[in-house]
């Protein structure tokens, strides 16, 4: 057993080495992943209304779909049962680690893409604010690179 750098507690070897935070990068406006404060907020409060650990982040990816052939996709994830990997994109924005999968950060080209949370009378949720995407669907949920 080696000692877990976070807690130095006694770590399992067959444990994942829980890396996310140490990783992270400060989101710069413009060029990486980032969350409005307002997203942010809402991450936050989804977090602790359900208690979840500290190895909680937000994975932020792409998948094949929807009219404009790329959907986003934006998952809460736990680094103890979903490692990141050594390929993966890491960032710290407003205290949030966002974790982004290299394939989805290149082929989705989700450089400078901005995470927003709105509210309004047809309801809320999540909106993606991509600068390199060259056309959206209606309902902003998928788009083209």
């Amino acid at each position: 057993m080696s000692a877990n750098p976070e807690t130095n507690a006694p770590q399992d070897a067959d444990q994942p080495q829980l890396v996310a935070r140490s990783r992270a990068t400060e989101a710069r406006e413009g060029q990486d992943i980032h969350l409005t404060p307002k997203a942010a907020e809402q991450v936050r409060a989804y977090l602790e209304k359900d208690n979840h650990p500290d190895t909680m982040y937000l994975f932020v990816g792409v998948k094949g779909g929807g009219c404009s052939g790329l959907s986003y996709i934006l998952d809460l994830r736990d680094e103890a049962h979903a490692p990141v990997k050594e390929t993966d994109e890491v960032f710290l924005s407003e205290g949030i680690v966002i974790v982004c999968d290299l394939k989805s950060y290149v082929v989705g080209n989700l450089t400078g893409t901005t995470i927003d949370y709105q509210e309004g009378m047809m309801g809320a949720g999540f909106t993606f604010n991509n600068p390199n995407a060259k056309h959206s669907c209606g309902c902003g949920s998928s788009y083209s690179a």
